[in-house]
């Protein structure tokens, strides 16, 4: 995320910088929230967040105050304003390094900068401290932008609601639209803290009263907005959208069996790692270790200066025994010594390339290595370019996942090893849900459904791609292709390739472009998909007098094994019915006597779908 610089001197405000109380001092008084609004528009899993703050100078004197907004660290910043006197000022935005000496060298001048700096639990924090003269009304406005990454299945989306205090006219709105339908929605409970858990149920307002406000904290709200959901993909081949002229192919194919895997779990036991942390591992990997299949094959490597091995030369099948065997092990690693990195990477190196080549390719199993450390290389091989060029050459087509766990870790050596690799790294935080956050990421990469996916654009259709070939594809992930395409293209010709459980999968098809145009900016996704195709239609009928339905027939050029020519019904303006009833009311998988809409003015699939249940025939 780049940080903001102001090249003008300005004066704004939202919440005060208090200084230390004095004996007898007066209480400190802070300026007044009147308004605060998040308001969030999803579109494709492509999330456009706005914080807008309206801050007034009640006080017969000038206060210092700062403006804060919580950034997912994803998440890049597209607009910032800040309105005075009827004049709008707009922040630039640089890159890192030079705007951090620009933001240096504003503030030694006395002017007003904004940087975006703390990191806290995934959280880049933006901030700007300014000053707001009596009796004047200052009015911020952030934008910012992300797309969703799909993890265990859903997309997440979380917003954070920091007024400072309790304002009167709080609101939130979030609106989500899928092509696709949305398969389920859910709202989980504010969180007032970004600790895990293991609970996903409960309800909340999305205007909170200030009396509902003051029933969380009488500071004001300091909590998280999440909601989950995720869309039904029938098409193998997944879905592709275009808008002016560029596309974005969405590939998540469901219902393939899991592919069984090698999996190498390489602990640091090095004497940092001591109290807390190691009890919080071995707490984490006694969950892991049950969940494993008993068609996966496993091992463990402990490290501190020394490195030791569960089972010498070899991985082993996930029986009961000796899954049972492995949990008695883990209770008895005790953490002391030095932090051996490179030994310990090239020890579960030899575990996941065997000897035989021939072994290798009867087992089809995927090789993954977790790689947990708390610090940094201490003693033997310490240079981190010498690290990472022993772990490429002897970790060949295995999967490296760096988990860093708290500051102290070599976080940068982790994203590298990860990146050259063909796997991630992430950070753990040093708190109360550290298992879970443990737990948690070894869900994502537990259950392998396809490796080597090459996704290829037939007929130089597509141009420019950011990224074609992926290392593997999990179970509840997504993979996300985005790059040009040639104009007037209807259908974009894909091809892909992997290794899925048994062999070698070849599949070629085509994949039907909704806005072949081009034209359309995501804006115009607001508009009733009835309105767009034009009014009246004959399966667009009006069912009272604030409700229309929509009803499409939905046909394949070249369908897939998982494809059905269905009719699909949909409610497109609702407004008379409840909350519970928007979106995709149902299909019908029947032969239609009913002839196909032109593809190219197809509608999206679905508006907001906001209940958990869907009608998968009508009468």
């Amino acid at each position: 995320i780049s940080p903001l610089w102001f090249p003008t001197l300005f004066a704004s405000a939202l919440t005060v910088k208090k200084s230390p109380k004095k004996p007898n001092s007066k209480p400190v008084y802070i300026l007044k929230v009147t308004d605060y609004h998040v308001r969030c528009r999803v579109v494709s899993r492509y999330a456009v967040t706005t914080v807008q703050s309206s801050v007034w100078n009640q006080l017969p004197i000038t206060k210092e105050a700062a403006f804060e907004v919580d950034l997912p660290s994803s998440a890049f910043i597209s607009n910032f304003t800040i309105t005075s006197n009827g004049k709008v000022h707009v922040a630039q935005v640089k890159e890192r390094a030079a705007a951090r000496k620009i933001y240096d060298a504003a503030k030694k001048q006395g002017k007003t900068a904004g940087l975006v700096a703390t990191k806290e639990r995934e959280i880049e924090k933006f901030r700007v401290a300014v000053s707001v003269p009596p009796g004047a009304r200052m009015f911020f406005s952030l934008s910012y932008e992300e797309l969703l990454p799909r993890r265990l299945g859903r997309y997440e989306l979380s917003l954070g609601l920091r007024p400072g205090q309790p304002v009167q006219n709080l609101t939130l709105d979030v609106s989500i639209t899928e092509r696709t339908s949305i398969s389920f929605i859910k709202v989980l409970p504010l969180k007032t803290s970004r600790l895990l858990s293991n609970t996903a149920q409960g309800q909340m307002s999305h205007h909170p009263t200030l009396q509902q406000q003051n029933g969380v904290s009488s500071k004001g709200l300091n909590v998280d907005f999440i909601v989950h959901y995720d869309v039904d993909l029938r098409d193998l081949m997944g879905e592709v959208q275009v808008y002016d002229g560029y596309f974005v192919h969405y590939f998540a194919p469901r219902g393939l069996p899991v592919v069984p895997k090698d999996v190498i779990f390489v602990i640091d036991v090095s004497g940092s790692m001591i109290g807390t942390k190691i009890k919080q591992t071995k707490q984490a990997m006694g969950t892991i270790l049950a969940d494993l299949r008993e068609g996966d094959h496993f091992n463990i490597i402990t490290f501190s200066d020394k490195v030791h091995t569960w089972k010498k030369g070899r991985t082993v099948r996930a029986t009961r025994q000796n899954v049972r065997d492995a949990k008695d092990f883990v209770k008895r690693i005790i953490a002391e010594g030095w932090t051996n990195i490179n030994a310990a990477l090239l020890s579960a190196a030899q575990l996941v390339n065997p000897q035989s080549t021939s072994d290798r390719l009867s087992s089809r199993r995927v090789p993954l290595v977790i790689f947990l450390t708390d610090g940094e290389a201490t003693i033997g091989v310490t240079a981190g370019d010498a690290i990472l060029s022993n772990a490429k050459k002897a970790l060949g087509s295995a999967s490296l996942f760096g988990l860093a766990f708290g500051d102290d870790a070599d976080y940068l050596l982790l994203k590298r090893l990860a990146l050259d690799n063909r796997g991630v790294a992430r950070m753990v935080y040093e708190d109360a849900d550290a298992a879970l956050q443990l737990k948690g990421f070894y869900d994502e990469v537990a259950s392998p459904l396809l490796s080597d996916v090459q996704l290829t654009y037939l007929d130089d259709q597509a141009f420019d791609i950011t990224r074609s070939l992926f290392p593997n594809y999990f179970q509840g992930s997504e993979l996300v292709v985005a790059g040009k395409v040639k104009p007037g293209v209807k259908d974009l010709k894909v091809s892909m390739s992997a290794t899925d459980l048994k062999k070698r999968v070849n599949l070629e098809n085509d994949v039907l472009i909704l806005n072949a145009e081009g034209n359309e900016s995501a804006d115009s996704l607001k508009t009733d998909p009835a309105t767009r195709l034009g009014n009246p239609l004959p399966h667009s009928p009006v069912l009272s007098k604030d409700v229309r339905f929509l009803v499409l027939f939905h046909q394949y050029k070249h369908p897939s094994y998982l494809q059905m020519a269905h009719l699909g019904f949909y409610i497109t303006n609702g407004r008379g019915l409840s909350a519970s009833t928007q979106g995709l009311l149902g299909m019908l998988k029947k032969k239609c006597p009913l002839p196909a809409p032109s593809p190219t003015h197809l509608p999206p699939t679905t508006g907001m779908q906001k209940t958990h249940q869907k009608v998968e025939t009508l009468k």
